[in-house]
């Protein structure tokens, strides 16, 4: 006898998840998706136009990952339009984290 496991059958949920899975969804309607976080922001294109032409924006940012994968995503996006969309796997945001963290000490001095 072989042990067998079921490929199509979804990963446990993770403790993050804010999602309420129901069977009668879509499969692609049951990933996982954490509790948005709203941070209002300015943006802008300062080495191509004037610092009053900068825009308040908001933008939420959440895990996500897809039911059937070990890969934990961090979205990025404007609440509203697409001004603003990073979206990249927790350790790719990690090395983000590290690097605008010096950014910020640096243009702080």
């Amino acid at each position: 006898m072989q042990d067998h496991t079921d490929e199509t059958a979804p990963r446990a949920c993770p403790d993050w998840c804010r999602r309420d899975h129901r069977a009668e969804q879509h499969p692609d309607d049951q990933h996982h998706v954490g509790r948005p976080m709203r941070v209002a922001v300015v943006t802008g294109a300062p080495t191509l136009e004037p610092d009053h032409l900068a825009a308040a924006d908001a933008v939420v940012a959440r895990l996500v990952r897809r039911s059937h994968s070990d890969l934990t995503w961090l979205e990025v996006r404007s609440e509203e339009g697409e001004a603003v969309r990073l979206v990249a796997t927790l350790e790719t945001a990690r090395r983000l984290v590290t690097v605008l963290q010096g950014l910020v000490v640096e243009a702080s001095r």
